[in-house]
């Protein structure tokens, strides 16, 4: 009764210790071998095993142990049904032995020490059992003189077998979703490098043929790259596109947009600044450098960089080393460098508003970004992504009428590519009807209630008459019905280079004005196509 108090105490004293051990990790080898090393020092249930089933399921092995050797653990394979752990595998029953001496299956050490030589070997397994599904087995050897105690030890390690499957479930979550995230990772990369591939972005024109050649080129190098062009024309598209086509693309790509900050903050924000550097610098912070380590930073609006800053960012350029603001502790960042500016770096060089070694730096590789207007084989398919784009969006279904393509085509764009997509998502989310026309697009709205005037043409004797509409003032409003000269017509088609929109509205008529008075006269507008 003494022996059975005593052991009582010692399975609350080792069920206490491993309890705490669940909490610790979810390594789940890591908390196995904390349980067999418990199990062992506190009942003696010596040389544990964790064995868990291969891949293919057809043998167990060793994943946690103790007392078990290097060549031992890889010379414990057992097979699933045949013996006898792999019965209790797959038969998911405990077994216990008490001499296991003669048993095939049975982890016996090959080399026995005095102990295992005066008492005799008992083994004990339990499966280890997950949603009614065996997903391994726990060992242990007890050596002793009477077997009196197995039925208490089947009952611990059954124990230990419940709470270790937890363990193993939480293992296996994490395993999946690890799993998961690297198969979601590999396919958002893919999705990246096809998507900003220079041959797969919207471009008909030759100009910007020439300019996706250069940045596919430069992409698999480590050159800094400086994108030059006014706002709107998608420097930070082709800036993604060399860093997501570039043996960096699966670190980070970290955007800076200089113009937006701060100049008191903008050398914490590259550089990053200790605890109390200045006011207000509560905690450490990590630099934008120390952020794209490995990857690419792109510096937006490089021109606006105040000169006392631009000495700092030359040095990590150059050597690729910095200090955060507050610590003379130098730090090391390797990235790739890609600038873009619609300023005159020429000028302020000139001006003394930017450091010329640093200009020199940056023009390794310079890329003239060109305007819309001088690509205009660009805005049609532009457009019909961007309208196919917030259809889609906005649930809508909206076709573009031949007069919408020809003032598309044929507007300058002051704001480029970026104006572009604004007007196409305003008209779709202002159109109230399928078909687009010329009355639904922002652009020529805005110009008929805020016309430019016109100078009132001079009389003819060739004229085609439209009834006046009543006049508020002595200016021509825009599609005001006035006389139209054959001269008139032919001057603003050849200055709108065919464009019957653009022809319309510098002669302050309607389209279909205008196309009355091209028949009457029998002008053609490929006449005047350039």
């Amino acid at each position: 009764m003494k022996d059975f108090t005593v052991h009582q105490a010692r399975i609350m004293a080792a069920l206490t210790e491993i309890s705490k051990l669940f909490s610790s990790s979810l390594d789940y080898k890591e908390v196995a071998n904390q349980c067999l090393r418990t199990l062992s020092e506190t009942l003696d249930l010596e040389r544990g095993t964790l064995l868990m089933p291969t891949t293919d399921r057809k043998c167990l092995v060793i994943k946690a142990s103790v007392g078990f050797g290097p060549e031992e653990i890889r010379n414990s394979v057992y097979k699933i049904g045949e013996d006898f752990v792999g019965k209790v595998f797959s038969n998911c029953l405990p077994m216990a032995l008490p001499d296991a001496d003669e048993v095939p299956g049975v982890p016996i050490p090959k080399e026995k020490s005095d102990d295992f030589n005066l008492y005799r070997i008992g083994f004990i397994a339990v499966p280890v059992v997950l949603d009614s599904r065996p997903i391994g087995v726990i060992t242990a050897h007890r050596t002793s003189r009477s077997t009196t105690m197995v039925d208490e030890d089947i009952k611990v390690m059954k124990i230990v077998a419940s709470l270790l499957s937890q363990t193993l479930r939480i293992a296996e979550m994490i395993r999946e979703e690890n799993s998961k995230l690297v198969q979601e990772n590999k396919e958002l990369h893919a999705e990246l490098e096809e998507r900003f591939n220079p041959e797969n972005m919207i471009s008909n024109s030759s100009a910007m043929a020439k300019t996706l050649a250069m940045v596919k080129r430069v992409a698999g190098t480590d050159a800094s790259v400086l994108l030059r062009g006014e706002s709107g024309t998608g420097k930070t598209l082709l800036a993604r596109s060399i860093h997501y086509t570039s043996t960096r693309q699966k670190a980070p790509f970290v955007i800076v947009n200089c113009a937006a900050l701060p100049a008191g903050l903008i050398e914490s924000e590259l550089f990053g600044h200790e605890k109390g550097a200045f006011t207000g610098a509560l905690h450490q912070r990590i630099g934008r450098f120390e952020a794209a380590d490995g990857g690419t930073i792109f510096l937006d609006e490089i021109g606006e960089i105040p000169i006392e800053t631009q000495a700092k960012l030359l040095s990590v350029i150059q050597d690729g080393t910095f200090e955060r603001v507050g610590s003379s502790k130098t730090m090391t960042s390797d990235v790739r460098l890609i600038c873009a500016t619609n300023a005159n770096l020429e000028q302020l060089v000139r001006d003394k508003e930017f450091r010329e070694d640093l200009y020199y730096r940056l023009m390794v590789v310079p890329i003239n970004v060109p305007p819309l207007r001088s690509r205009r084989e660009d805005v049609l398919p532009l457009a019909s992504y961007f309208l196919k784009k917030f259809t889609t969006k906005y649930n809508k279904r909206i076709s573009i009428s031949r007069e919408v393509m020809e003032f598309l085509e044929g507007y300058p764009w002051p704001g480029n590519v970026r104006e572009l997509e604004n007007t196409i998502e305003r008209t779709v989310v202002l159109a109230g009807g399928e078909a687009l026309t010329a009355k639904d697009i922002p652009i020529l709205n805005s110009m008929v209630e805020a016309p430019e005037p016109v100078p009132a043409p001079a009389a003819t004797n060739s004229v085609v008459t439209f009834s006046p509409l009543s006049r508020r003032s002595k200016e021509r409003q825009l599609y005001e019905r006035v006389p139209l000269r054959e001269k008139d017509i032919r001057e603003a088609m050849h200055n709108a280079g065919g464009i019957q929109t653009h022809a319309a509205r510098m002669l302050g008529v309607s389209l279909r004005q205008l196309r009355y008075a091209l028949s009457r006269f029998g002008i053609k507008a490929t006449e005047f196509k350039y």
